[in-house]
């Protein structure tokens, strides 16, 4: 049986991936800390509240194209946490890079209250961020 915190990041991935921004939010704690690597732009950082974690995605998906897209290929997780390794593709201005990352998000009441997110090659990921 899939422990509750691993259900509820693989409901919040496959929000993103639909677009589904009511269900991202309902998933989001309403002081929910997000931090994003700092690789320079609005795209980056750290992120507080549900309106920024939105904007943030909505910008990531509006300056791609909608070419951006994050699929878990595993998530654990055990007491008030939860990790997932993510492989990542995006698309801008014709270059296309394709990455991976992990993230550990701290979950309480079944919502996520903080993520952390490590890129696995933070010089490219700045590169095609910053155009």
């Amino acid at each position: 049986m899939e422990h509750p915190n691993s259900a509820l990041i693989r409901r919040l991935y496959e929000a993103r991936d639909r677009d589904d921004y009511d269900a991202i939010r309902s998933l989001l704690s309403g002081d929910v800390v997000w931090h994003e690597p700092d690789v320079g732009g609005e795209h980056t950082g750290d992120l507080h509240g549900p309106g920024a974690v939105l904007a943030m995605i909505r910008d990531a998906r509006g300056r791609t194209g909608g070419t951006f897209r994050l699929r878990p290929r595993e998530i654990v997780a055990n007491g008030e946490h939860a990790v997932a390794l993510i492989d990542w593709s995006a698309e801008r201005e014709g270059e296309v890079l394709e990455g991976k990352e992990v993230a550990v998000y701290r979950v309480r009441s079944g919502k996520v209250v903080e993520v952390h997110f490590h890129q696995d090659d933070g010089e490219l990921d700045r590169r095609f961020w910053e155009r």
